[in-house]
């Protein structure tokens, strides 16, 4: 009987895949766009492809610090300097075949086929102002025109993250700002009566959860305009979600399930929440919920419990950025390792287990045997999270899983 109500129950939930899909249906690109300094663009990620308006170099340099002569000069060793040419020369003037110049690296070349000959190549007679070529080079030290980017070419293409490479590679580009998408707004509401805030001194927990919610907006890419603790309080409760229009993304955390005091959808009712779901088949994070506010804002809500909020955090809203952006910003890289522990899975569900890394072999882990959603000192102590597939009911120890370490996460 207790099996037959389980399944019943499970009917209701959908997968982590299907949840996946609903969310990049729904949350559909976003058009906005912004121009910044290019100082302030670090992470941003570009609206649009940034063509060179320019050669780079704009003339022949040479690439090291030498002598420069004519090619057609060759085999002749022997050659009157009659000048130099330095960087910061917008050109050189040219020379007959018998003659050179001292260069120097980023230095124009003069015009037509010439060879800078290393300094280390030849020996230089200062009162008769000539120098001799002891050995010829293999190679003609020359940074042609257009090497590095040629006018026109696209060096920096739409939705590439702004990391120092690229902004380094802009500034040479002369861009001073660059077109951006505008970052997602969150707002973001903690709900309980035991959270200790500014208006519930009595409270009896922190909220650890709100450090999630502030520093996944470094990677994630978001802009969190508010985050603000309620009470279990519908009254409260509305007061905040009216306390601001400027958001793309409300999150609450807490007050999503069953019980009692899980006011939290009831309550966004009368602001037009459509649910597209509100219960998966996951674990932890069961009964986080994806839905629409009528003023075209999206909501997650996503349970209280700490590593709840985290996973939730981590794999769900983590997909609703990506759809907001239009690409996935947000990848996470996973490592085959081979499992130490032997488990049977005794749940239809996609399983978000900590793991912990062999002190042993790094090569192999092993899976925290309490993943209570409560224990935030097993999730610190952990070192990855093993996403096992709902249709896996067992780890088997010898054999290699896919896994995500926080190392590769350096937001975690």
């Amino acid at each position: 009987t207790l099996k037959l109500v389980e399944n019943q129950v499970s009917i209701l939930m959908i997968s982590f895949l299907k949840a996946c899909q609903i969310i990049k249906k729904e949350i559909k690109p976003s058009s906005k766009t912004e121009f910044i300094d290019l100082d302030n663009s670090y992470k941003r990620i570009l609206a649009r492809n940034i063509l060179s308006k320019f050669d780079s170099p704009q003339n022949n340099l040479s690439s090291m610090d030498g002598a420069v002569i004519n090619s057609k000069s060759l085999p002749n060793k022997e050659y009157e300097i009659i000048g130099e040419s330095k960087a910061g020369d917008k050109f050189s003037s040219d020379f007959n075949y018998k003659q050179t110049k001292l260069i120097y690296t980023g230095a124009p070349v003069p015009k037509g086929k010439k060879i800078v000959i290393p300094k280390e190549n030849f020996l230089k007679n200062k009162e008769k102002k000539n120098l001799i070529i002891k050995s010829f080079p293999k190679t003609d030290f020359i940074r042609t025109k257009g090497k590095d980017f040629k006018k026109n070419q696209i060096c920096l293409y739409k939705n590439d993250i702004l990391n120092l490479r690229s902004l380094a590679l802009a500034k040479s580009l002369k861009e001073k700002k660059l077109l951006v998408k505008k970052k997602p707004k969150v707002f973001a509401v903690i709900t309980g009566d035991e959270i200790i805030s500014k208006n519930n001194p009595k409270g009896l927990i922190e909220s650890s959860n709100e450090i999630f919610i502030r520093h996944y907006s470094e990677i994630f890419g978001y802009e969190l305009k508010k985050v603000v603790t309620v009470r279990d309080n519908i009254k409260e409760l509305k007061k905040t979600l009216e306390s601001t229009n400027d958001y793309d993304f409300l999150m609450t955390c807490g007050g999503i399930s069953k019980g009692k005091y899980d006011l939290v959808k009831e309550t966004l009712k009368d602001y037009g929440l459509k649910v597209f779901f509100d219960k998966l088949k996951i674990k932890p994070g069961k009964p986080t919920t994806f839905g629409k506010l009528s003023s075209n804002r999206y909501f997650l809500g996503v349970p209280g419990n700490p590593i709840s909020c985290f996973i939730s955090i981590l794999f769900i809203f983590s997909k609703m950025i990506n759809s907001f952006y239009g690409f996935k910003l947000i990848n996470f890289s996973k490592r085959k390792l081979e499992s130490n522990s032997s488990i049977t899975i005794s749940n239809n569900l996609t399983n978000f287990l900590r793991i912990k890394l062999s002190s042993l072999n790094s090569n192999n882990f092993n899976v925290l045997n309490d993943q209570d959603s409560s224990l935030q000192m097993k999730l610190k102590d952990s070192d990855g999270i093993l996403v096992l597939s709902s249709q896996i009911n067992n780890i088997k120890k010898g054999n290699e899983y896919e896994v995500i370490l926080f190392k590769d996460l350096p937001f975690c």
